[in-house]
């Protein structure tokens, strides 16, 4: 069952103006619903990472699952500035209420060992016994 504070394409339609939105979607509404349930899925995963909760009655992450939807509307009618601009909006946002994002590249372990180093050989010619 969906929550009462549940963000919606209304949510989103309502952070621009209605012609700038027909621009971005195409006048395809599923373009929006897809832009904000990816939006939900990333900032989900980024504040999971961060340590947080999410949770869309917290305005924080209401307002970061925007930003992302709109970087997504953004970079589908191929305005990678402004949906950069978005994007990081978004990072900042997550990143200042909830700490450091983690990403794929961030090793929390070195795990174990997978090989060993042992002496070498005096000269090429000795045999390894």
């Amino acid at each position: 069952m969906a929550g009462e504070n549940e963000l919606t394409v209304d949510d989103l339609k309502a952070e621009i103006p209605a012609q700038d939105l027909e621009t971005l979607t195409l006048g395809d509404d599923t373009v929006a619903v897809r832009a904000l349930l990816k939006g939900k899925v990333a900032v989900k995963g980024m504040v999971l990472s961060a340590g947080g909760k999410y949770s869309e009655e917290n305005e924080v992450v209401r307002e970061a699952v925007l930003k992302w939807a709109l970087y997504e509307l953004f970079a589908f009618v191929g305005q990678e500035s402004r949906a950069r601009e978005k994007q990081e909006d978004c990072q900042l946002l997550i990143e200042t209420n909830f700490g450091p994002i983690a990403k794929k590249t961030d090793a929390s372990s070195t795990g174990p060992a997978v090989g060993f180093v042992s002496a070498g050989r005096k000269s090429p010619m000795e045999r390894r016994r």
